[in-house]
């Protein structure tokens, strides 16, 4: 006997509705929404790793430089103007800078010792960065002195008049010199950081610091220097770009260190001054606007920041690297930037 299908019998298959496929679509966003921390915080685990690894390599040359050189690298090598009565007068510093160069800085000391040799061959050191026979060697990025967490450009500038329309004498931004970015600066001490600051100088008196930290210039710091011990002592810290560009070369000659938005635009919440670009390779630990900790909402340009949720990486000068939190106690925080302050620190207080 002939059997007849109907077209309703070929089409009798089961399918979603528009409702139904609207409640899957649902659970799927909000399974999404609930993943997606969850996959950004892993991201920045892994970032803040690598981070943590690169001080520790760093922290590493710089221990291996100084068992060869007995004694750890300079901040920065530079000689001084000898006709500055005082080198720390604000107003000579905005005519001329006193330091004449070359101003490598301690980054470019501990190549061979990063293995990167042939870099460091590539750098006459009787020359500034600025000299185009030292393009191969300042305008060369290293991983080793970037954070992931802080994306940014490979090669930023250094200002050539102090980057302040408020400064009478700003001369528009111009730039004298482009050198390869970083993320880590030496720690120099307490309060704002001038040339010819000592060690016997009264902190934050003018433009008066205290380069009572392990790194300024022509540094000669030894173990033995760092009276505080080296557990307890700041030696490198993070700085990110969206605060102020940081570079390992070099201090460049007559440069000078503003806001990172002059040159990327929009706006920020920093209340930094213009400052002569050894901030670029080195910084304290701030005593004007109160005692600045990591990430302060009043940071200067010179000051430690990093993109990590709620602190910074530093390395100690005993080559371990500690997360320091943004609620760090101001007295502890000044108290990790000194080598023989001889303050008392118990080891829960960072």
């Amino acid at each position: 006997m002939r059997r007849h299908y109907s077209r309703r019998d070929d089409c009798d298959t089961s399918g979603f509705t528009l409702i139904e496929l609207l409640v899957v679509i649902s659970i799927i966003s909000v399974l999404i929404a609930l993943l997606l921390p969850a996959v950004q915080a892993a991201r920045e685990a892994a970032r803040r790793a690598t981070c943590v690894n690169n001080l520790k390599q760093i922290g590493l040359a710089l221990h291996n430089y100084e068992s060869a050189q007995g004694m750890f690298p300079p901040g920065y090598v530079s000689i001084v103007l000898p006709n500055i009565a005082n080198p720390c007068n604000q107003d000579a510093e905005n005519q001329v800078s006193i330091d004449r160069g070359p101003g490598w800085a301690w980054g470019s000391m501990i190549l061979p010792q990063l293995e990167q040799q042939p870099l460091f061959n590539a750098a006459n050191f009787d020359l500034s960065v600025a000299f185009k026979a030292n393009d191969t060697a300042s305008l060369t990025p290293l991983s080793v002195f970037l954070c992931p967490s802080d994306g940014g450009p490979q090669v930023v500038p250094v200002l050539s008049d102090p980057p302040d329309p408020n400064n009478p004498g700003f001369a528009g931004i111009t730039v004298v010199d482009t050198v390869a970015r970083g993320n880590y600066v030496g720690m120099w001490g307490l309060g704002e950081i001038c040339a010819n600051s000592g060690s016997n100088d009264v902190p934050n008196q003018g433009a008066i610091g205290r380069h009572s930290g392990m790194f300024y210039r022509n540094s000669r710091t030894k173990i033995s220097d760092i009276q505080d011990g080296t557990s307890q002592t700041f030696a490198i810290g993070e700085r990110s770009h969206n605060l102020s560009y940081v570079t390992w070369t070099a201090r460049s000659v007559n440069g000078w260190l503003g806001k990172t938005s002059f040159f990327e635009g929009g706006t920020d919440k920093f209340n930094p001054s213009p400052e002569e670009c050894w901030t670029q390779v080195l910084g304290p630990v701030g005593l004007e606007d109160g005692l600045r900790t990591p990430n302060d909402p009043e940071a200067h340009v010179e000051d430690y920041w990093s993109r990590h949720p709620g602190g910074v990486n530093f390395l100690f000068a005993d080559g371990s690297v500690h997360f320091v939190k943004s609620q760090i106690n101001p007295l502890v925080y000044r108290a990790l930037a000194t080598c023989a302050g001889g303050e008392v620190i118990s080891a829960d207080s960072y």
